[in-house]
């Protein structure tokens, strides 16, 4: 499966043409709605919490956590402006207003050195591969002792590591099931919504801007990044056949080590 560029729409600066792609999702819907209770449950038992997002695109991680009453700060960062000025708007009315910055989240400063909880919706795959274990590390490093991050992220089914066929086949059949499971729920899709999901997946063979890449691999990525997993839960899909026994949507709670 290839598409053409041309022929596609695109979400990459287009922070309306992002949220529709995304909630038009049920997987990444799902997920994101897991990841909020997990950190709903952190956000429980400690007061005047720091929460960071990292590659927090349009707030949509946020979106399940920013009302609660014990957190006291909340800062989002990614590398696209137009996001962020969406974001902006969209909490514009809510009590608490999250400061949004503009970076890097390898490198970027950042008002505080510790964080209560972190979250990475769909972070980890927006860093390229070399610099994925410099990620977590800096994860780890932002991390208070006591505290921890949350990870949502898209996990492709096995494939060879260094086998380029076989990593564009885990891609084909990771976005196939996710467009078939756009259109079970919706069996009116727009083409433009499907084709916007198309692009994403276009992103991941041309290795531009998605990097996902196995649960085995995301594994070893955290134990060198010294992050300790709490919870792991897969929440898409239900049916092993369609992805194999490990690829799907998955949800962390991880803790420093």
């Amino acid at each position: 499966m290839r598409y053409y560029m041309t022929s596609l729409p695109d979400y990459k600066n287009d922070p309306e043409a992002y949220e529709i792609e995304e909630r038009s999702r049920p997987d990444e819907m799902l997920m994101l709605e897991v990841a909020g209770e997990m950190a709903i449950e952190s956000l429980e038992n400690i007061h005047n919490v720091a929460v960071l997002d990292l590659c927090c695109g349009t707030g949509l991680s946020l979106e399940r956590i920013i009302n609660h009453p014990n957190i006291s700060c909340a800062v989002g960062v990614d590398i696209c402006q137009p996001y962020l000025d969406f974001a902006k708007i969209k909490y514009k009315q809510h009590r608490l207003k999250p400061t949004f910055i503009l970076g890097d989240a390898v490198s970027v400063r950042l008002p505080r050195e510790q964080w209560d909880v972190i979250m990475l919706a769909s972070a980890y795959h927006h860093i390229e591969h070399e610099r994925k274990v410099e990620f977590l590390n800096r994860v780890h490093y932002l991390l208070d002792n006591s505290g921890y991050a949350i990870i949502a992220e898209n996990v492709l089914p096995e494939y060879e590591e260094s086998n380029t066929k076989e990593y564009a086949h885990a891609v084909k059949q990771f976005y196939t099931e996710v467009l078939n499971t756009a259109k079970q729920q919706n069996p009116n899709l727009p083409d433009y919504v499907a084709n916007l999901i198309k692009r994403v997946a276009q992103y991941g063979y041309d290795g531009d801007y998605e990097y996902k890449v196995s649960l085995s691999l995301l594994l070893k990525d955290l134990a060198k990044a010294r992050l300790q997993i709490v919870t792991q839960k897969r929440v898409w899909p239900k049916d092993e056949s369609k992805l194999g026994k490990t690829g799907g949507n998955y949800v962390f709670k991880v803790c420093c080590l």
